[in-house]
């Protein structure tokens, strides 16, 4: 169920631009808004707290804040590779496919990813619901940008979909690698990351929200219903 989970966003997000057709209308801006504000307070109300409580009695306070900082600049290097797609981010670009666009978004995804593990060997279950969900809702917007960008880029939209598929495989293959290698026993660490990667991606959103740095009426309840949100997650679980 997991893994469909990870799938379906990327099939809504081809969906939303093939059929809906909602990002000629501004509404990816929305969407990053919202994300953005659900990323920051899940990971402010129950990531950070929780990953800092489990390791109060083990005392790698310093090596947990190396973790969140190691992925906080983890992004800012997978940025300059895809153009900063994650943060809902769209260019108009031609003459072939954004190699440097897929691979850094596919890394993004098989990072992340990496920090869920398996159910059964996750060092915080709730920790790890909370992962799987901020996954789901962040892979919705950049999955639109991703294929406005591929065809904008002049691909057919079969080749665009197939790159797609590629970087929707990410996750699920992040995911089933951290649980049948060593990996699983390192959650703690791989969730500190992801963190910091989190951290980044929602701060920059959340700044870069208006182009004239002045946030209207509608960004402002994307974002307060994206707080919202996160806030209902953190306590249903």
């Amino acid at each position: 169920m997991d893994y469909l989970l990870l799938l379906s966003t990327i099939l809504a997000g081809a969906l939303t631009v093939l059929f809906l057709r909602l990002e000629r209308h501004g509404y990816i801006k929305l969407f990053n808004a919202f994300t953005g504000a659900y990323l920051l307070c899940v990971t402010f109300l129950h990531l950070l707290p929780e990953l800092y409580s489990h390791d109060a009695a083990l005392g790698h306070h310093g090596l947990i804040g190396a973790l969140i900082l190691g992925g906080f600049f983890l992004q800012i290097i997978l940025d300059s590779i895809s153009m900063g797609v994650e943060h809902g981010h769209t260019h108009h670009l031609h003459g072939g496919v954004p190699w440097g666009v897929i691979i850094g978004l596919c890394l993004h995804a098989f990072v992340e990813a990496t920090a869920l593990g398996s159910a059964g060997q996750h060092h915080d279950p709730a920790s790890r619901r909370m992962l799987l969900t901020s996954i789901v809702v962040h892979n919705y917007p950049v999955s639109i940008a991703l294929l406005v960008m591929l065809l904008h880029a002049g691909l057919p939209r079969g080749r665009a979909l197939g790159f797609l598929a590629l970087f929707a495989a990410m996750g699920p293959l992040g995911m089933f690698l951290s649980a049948h290698t060593d990996l699983a026993s390192h959650t703690r660490e791989l969730t500190a990351v992801v963190i910091g990667i989190f951290m980044h991606i929602s701060t920059t959103i959340l700044f870069e929200s208006s182009d004239t740095h002045r946030f209207n009426l509608a960004k402002i309840a994307a974002i307060l219903i994206g707080m919202g949100v996160g806030v209902l997650t953190v306590m249903l679980h």
